[in-house]
């Protein structure tokens, strides 16, 4: 009987450092909502173009403007359309956008200052930065927010006015997905700045996702000052 006990309470254990993040798709907003608009009638422009300059016989005389206008327009409804919302994730790994199949990861410990510029949240890395527009993003802003407060509150540069038109975050926003394949060799231990050749070797802050050899994790991290005495997690 204890030897179950025992081996529940592992897996509970084991259960509860399965690292997780909150998937956001952009939001439409009034540009989004603009440009389908007028890729629309771009499109019809290009085509009443094409078939009156190749199709129609004889060719119609106002078929080259058609078709030259109808291709200026699509081509401003992707330029001007939210060309920056792409869906993001927000979790135990950091801030995730995803730009088609890679995902571009920024470690909550790699964030150096977080701020809004200009209609976007500008999370700024040692090696990468990202730019989220906050009209597209706005649930996924909020969560941002709130997550850098807890994990990183030195590096949060945001204005209280820049918060007032966000949502709540609420335990149902967003969807739920697990963290795989974390690319963790080549970083260096944040404790004893040896490089890390093997994933199975690195272990990780629960809090601001800091990395660490396995053998040179300090008592607290040098990052976000948690505690780290059996906290750490194994990637």
């Amino acid at each position: 009987m204890a030897e179950v006990k025992k081996a529940k309470g592992k897996k509970a254990a084991q259960a509860k450092r399965v690292r997780k993040e909150r998937r956001f798709l952009p939001e439409p907003t009034y540009a989004s909502r603009a440009s389908i608009v007028g890729g629309m009638a771009g499109a019809l422009a290009l085509g009443a173009g094409v078939y009156g300059q190749w199709v129609s016989d004889p060719s119609r005389p106002i078929a080259p403007y058609l078709f030259g206008v109808g291709a200026v327009v699509v081509g401003a409804a992707l330029w001007f359309g939210d060309a920056g919302a792409i869906p993001l994730r927000v979790g135990d790994a950091g801030l995730a956008a995803e730009r088609g199949t890679e995902l571009v990861r920024l470690a909550w410990c790699d964030i150096e200052r977080l701020y809004i510029e200009r209609g976007e949240l500008v999370a700024k890395g040692k090696e990468v930065t990202l730019r989220i527009p906050v009209a597209a993003q706005r649930t996924a802003v909020s969560w941002i927010l709130s997550e850098g407060t807890k994990r990183v509150p030195a590096v949060m540069d945001v204005k209280r006015s820049s918060l007032e038109n966000l949502p709540e975050p609420k335990d149902n926003d967003g969807e739920f997905v697990t963290i795989d394949g974390l690319q963790i060799a080549g970083r260096h231990c944040a404790a004893s700045d040896k490089p890390i050749s093997f994933e199975r070797d690195a272990r990780l802050c629960p809090v601001c996702a800091q990395v660490y050899l396995k053998d040179q994790v300090p008592k607290k991290c040098v990052t976000c000052a948690s505690d780290l005495t059996n906290k750490t997690i194994e990637v």
